[in-house]
């Protein structure tokens, strides 16, 4: 869409689509009798529902204005836009099926619903490509490593040259998933040190912070290394994932149960919350074996690990 009519043809669109909720909720508020009638609403339903939907228009208008500066910024406000417009539209069917709208009033409304619904799915899709859209070609991994150092002075390479390393790329601290991961590796620690391999942490937050964090699942230091940048994640071709990947069926299953029932719990975002993980085993400056997260649920399994 956005190709064919222009670069600026979803600002536009926003624009139109704020003056339409303005006019709408003006409408309301000052002719609340004249809109129930138009809408073929049941006077049951009372002027305070048609007052309260005229206060919601207008508020969703000013976010939709705002989000017209650069939708591909406040993709938040077209996301909630989104879902209220969804959830009220199944509100329409329920009452049009217990005869509280008639059919013209149901018609109408799911028209105004759907039109701006369809064109948010369009300007989000838009401004999730723009957000994971790589601005630059990833450094090579094997130069990295003889100049990052984890947080206890060793360069990575000097580090594999020691023992091998079991790198392992988390997410965000925040995500019950890397949460998750840390812990299962917490309880395996005298397993992988079996397997002969050290693992070190690769994540996005500040070092005092994760030092802090590593805490809570390990009693003795672990090595880890900040990558705020995410340099070493784009070095070894970790990518950031799709909304499928993110916020598919199963992630949202996996994460009532990570979070909830395994008392994991969620946190505020920090670094990148689209980048994917993944774990390698690094021996002399060589990756030997390596494992990319296929989404944000996976789940670190022992038995992948190569043998000692």
């Amino acid at each position: 869409m956005k190709s064919l009519l222009g670069e600026d043809t979803f600002e536009k669109l926003l624009k139109l689509i704020a003056l339409g909720n303005f006019a709408f909720g003006l409408a309301i508020l000052l002719f609340p009798h004249n809109t129930l009638e138009l809408l073929d609403i049941s006077p049951a339903q009372g002027p305070v529902f048609i007052e309260i939907l005229g206060l919601l228009s207008l508020s969703f208008g000013v976010g939709y204005l705002i989000a017209s500066l650069e939708p591909a910024r406040h993709y938040g406000i077209l996301a909630v836009g989104s879902l209220f417009r969804f959830f009220f539209f199944l509100l329409l069917i329920k009452e049009l099926a217990t005869a509280q709208i008639g059919v013209r009033g149901f018609f109408l409304l799911s028209a105004y619903l759907w039109i701006g619904l369809i064109i948010f799915c369009y300007i989000l899709v838009d401004a999730y490509n723009q957000n994971t859209r790589e601005e630059s070609a990833p450094k090579k991994f094997h130069d990295l490593i003889k100049f990052v150092r984890t947080n206890q002075g060793q360069t990575l390479l000097a580090l594999s040259e020691e023992k091998n390393v079991l790198l392992i790329f988390v997410r965000h601290f925040g995500c019950t998933f890397c949460r998750e991961t840390v812990s299962e590796i917490a309880k395996l620690d005298s397993s992988i040190k079996g397997k002969n391999l050290t693992p070190v942490f690769v994540h996005m937050s500040d070092p005092a912070h994760a030092d802090e964090f590593f805490s809570r699942y390990f009693d003795h230091p672990v090595f880890h290394i900040s990558d705020p940048a995410r340099v070493l994640y784009q070095s070894l071709g970790l990518s950031r994932g799709t909304l499928l990947q993110l916020f598919g069926p199963k992630v949202v299953v996996r994460g009532f149960w990570a979070g909830l029932f395994k008392g994991h719990g969620v946190g505020a975002f920090e670094g990148d919350f689209l980048q994917l993980g993944g774990y390698f085993v690094l021996s002399k400056g060589q990756v030997v074996f390596e494992h990319k997260t296929r989404g944000a649920a996976d789940f670190f399994k022992l038995e992948l690990l190569p043998q000692k």
